[in-house]
């Protein structure tokens, strides 16, 4: 799914910049310069702004995905430093060089909003780069969430005009009771995880459950039981209904999310459900050449072994990004001659 490559979406994000700094900085009232829309702009191009990064993918796919992205411009620590040289060169652009702190506030509010956007999705941030490549994740919201954008676009278009100046605030107010009911129902799939767990007798490392898309009643579960993993998928609303006649994405996601009291469980391997081999396939997963990847999977397992000509290619995903309904978007392996240490990293695109 080719959302899964980047954060959430770069529309989203500018828009919701614009409505930050229109919230936190109305023109009416103020002794600084720039009006409403002017602000709202400004906003805009710092809201889209840590998505810069994505230039790294033209350079080293791999190590973009895995350990540049979400990394420098979506830091805590940096963010001063990108909020200043933002807004030193947008307020030369609306001519106003002596308001620089001042739009260098607004782009750094601006700003803030995307890390904090894009902390609420599973993919997880680096808000302490380059001091640390830990990625922090809440983990309540699909990457593309059409009721969080909707809710963003609605202030959006209310903050272009001055006939309903307090919506844009209404507006934050609602998308962060949506977020916090977004919360509520992820406890409520991790209570469903434990009661299957303690009714299988399963010893759980870890258990996860992860928004999925076009509804916020979506879940994924993930039990992680040393090498393998039980994974489900639930509609926490209730009344599955499936879909016989359908076909496309749409149809799929009808399809995949069940209620609670009927739900399929799938068993996942890190190493394969061969025993014999899986020696070999964890040989294979430890080499060097998938270090940036194993400090990236979360719930990695083996997704393929192929054959190709006079090479075994040997792929592994992330159990986060796999959808019944989907290719899954990271796919890494190795391909090689089991009789030699000869091995290649690739990504598997087909």
């Amino acid at each position: 799914m080719a959302v899964y490559d980047r954060s959430m979406d770069t529309i989203t994000h500018s828009l919701l910049g614009a409505l930050v700094v229109r919230a936190a900085f109305p023109a009416s009232g103020s002794q600084q310069p720039l009006s409403d829309r002017q602000r709202m702009l400004v906003g805009a191009i710092a809201g889209a702004f840590p998505d810069i990064d994505y230039i790294g993918a033209f350079i080293d796919p791999m190590v973009y995905l895995t350990l540049w992205h979400r990394s420098i411009t979506h830091s805590l620590v940096l963010l001063p430093l990108w909020a200043l040289l933002l807004g030193g060169v947008l307020a030369l652009v609306f001519r106003q060089r002596h308001a620089w702190l001042f739009v260098s506030l607004m782009a750094g509010t601006a700003m803030l909003s995307h890390i904090a956007a894009d902390l609420i999705t599973v993919y997880g941030t680096q808000i302490f780069a380059p001091l640390s490549t830990w990625r922090a994740s809440v983990g309540t919201t699909f990457i593309i969430d059409p009721w969080f954008s909707l809710i963003v676009l609605t202030g959006f278009l209310a903050g272009l005009g001055r006939r309903f100046p307090r919506l844009p605030r209404i507006s934050l107010a609602l998308l962060a009771g949506y977020i916090a009911f977004q919360a509520t129902l992820k406890q409520q799939a991790l209570a469903i995880a434990h009661r299957y767990a303690e009714r299988e007798n399963l010893q759980a490392n870890r258990i996860a459950a992860l928004p999925q898309p076009l509804s916020p009643f979506n879940w994924k579960i993930i039990i992680e039981a040393g090498d393998r993993y039980a994974a489900s998928y639930v509609n926490l609303a209730g009344g599955y209904q499936p879909v016989t006649n359908g076909t496309g994405i749409l149809a799929g996601v009808r399809n995949t999310y069940q209620d609670a009291e009927q739900l399929n469980w799938q068993t996942f391997y890190r190493y394969g459900n061969d025993t014999r081999a899986a020696w070999q396939i964890q040989a294979i997963w430890e080499n060097p050449q998938l270090d940036n990847f194993r400090r990236f999977a979360e719930f990695p397992f083996l997704y393929r072994v192929a054959q190709r000509e006079q090479n075994t290619c040997v792929w592994f995903t992330d159990l986060r990004y796999v959808l019944p309904y989907m290719t899954p978007p990271f796919r890494y392996g190795l391909c090689g001659a089991i009789s030699t240490s000869d091995w290649n990293l690739q990504r598997l695109r087909d």
